[in-house]
């Protein structure tokens, strides 16, 4: 939900901005629909389609992150944290400032010790119940799970390769949703079924089918066949959509991870061009930026739609002012790190 849709080197990778505004579209369609009715509209719970627009940001974190890794030589993790230091948090810590400051001018709980674990992104773990003093944090919960990611799977990637990372990787998805399977039960509740161990496989999927890319034969023929398989794949994931879980299935995710793939090689064909609607890759831009407000603006009063109204604004407002700065801020100083000699090789020489 974090990642643009860059590679590091700067090239573009079609469609994925269309991706995010599909993502962020379904999940403020659900907290709307919460906000306005306490639920899925007229009780129809296929409706409330905000976990399979996390699950897609999940797939496609996986697949850009691990992409622009793979495009390096030699993975630079420094420069990796770098930039997602400079990406994520200014626009997520001014959210909970600006919730702080309500708080304070207001006397009111808009947040509380649920703060430790967002700043620090644990909070799809803690606090273990939603009430009205932690709601306004809730959407955390995937950006910690993310966080979480980023600390484990580049290093990963780094230490052991492309090929044994497919390998582990493909363990990871099979581990997960077997866990997953068998524990249904219990994770199937709000709050416990946010817990990495029952939703990595999202991001894992996304990694697989990157590194996948970089075998010439799977790229050609996932491009040949582009569109009979998109065209199979979009039916049975509305069909999993429309069946409502909590959890998500691997298969859905799968589904989503082959759409992704085949309108990113092909994105030429007719069918994808949508994805590359000026209005819906807007929408996708600012996709990261409306994720972190929609919460604290959709219920501003529980049931008043009022914040709504001025969410596109805002998002627009943390795009333009907190995000893109920051992230050329992070950039030139990437940038002068590479300018700029370590002093410890040339030491190590002269002895």
């Amino acid at each position: 939900m974090s990642a643009g849709a860059t590679t590091s080197s700067g090239s573009r990778i079609p469609t994925l901005d269309g991706w995010r505004g599909i993502a962020i579209l379904l999940v403020l369609a659900d907290h709307l629909q919460i906000m306005l009715f306490g639920g899925p509209y007229r009780g129809h719970e296929y409706l409330m389609c905000g976990q399979h627009g996390v699950t897609l940001f999940f797939v496609l974190s996986g697949f850009l992150i691990t992409s622009r890794l793979l495009e390096e030589k030699k993975i630079n993790l420094k420069a990796f944290y770098i930039r997602r230091v400079f990406r994520l948090m200014p626009c997520a810590w001014s959210y909970l400032l600006m919730l702080f400051i309500v708080g304070l001018v207001t006397g009111s709980a808009v947040i509380g010790k649920d703060a430790w674990s967002c700043v620090f992104f644990f909070r799809n773990y803690s606090p273990a119940y939603e009430n009205a003093a932690n709601m306004r944090t809730g959407h955390f919960w995937s950006l910690s799970l993310e966080e979480q990611f980023y600390l484990g799977w580049p290093p990963l990637l780094a230490l052991i390769g492309r090929k044994r990372a497919l390998g582990l990787a493909g363990a990871g998805i099979l581990i997960c949703a077997t866990f997953r399977f068998f524990t249904w039960q219990h994770y199937a509740h709000p709050i416990i079924n946010q817990h990495s161990e029952v939703r990595v496989d999202a991001l894992l999927l996304g990694c697989a089918f990157a590194i996948l890319l970089g075998h010439t034969r799977f790229r050609e023929w996932v491009t040949r066949y582009s569109g009979p398989l998109f065209l199979v794949s979009l039916p049975l994931a509305l069909w999993y959509g429309f069946r409502y879980q909590i959890l998500i299935p691997a298969v859905e995710s799968l589904l989503l991870a082959v759409m992704i793939l085949c309108t990113s090689l092909n994105p030429s064909f007719l069918p994808f061009r949508i994805l590359e609607w000026k209005r819906l890759k807007f929408v996708g831009l600012i996709s990261y930026s409306l994720y972190v407000w929609q919460q604290g603006l959709l219920f501003i009063n529980h049931s008043e739609p009022y914040g709504a109204l001025f969410l596109p604004l805002v998002a627009i407002l943390s795009y333009g002012l907190i995000e893109q700065p920051c992230i050329r801020f992070g950039r030139r100083l990437i940038a002068a790190r590479a300018a700029t000699p370590d002093p410890e090789p040339s030491l190590l020489g002269a002895q």
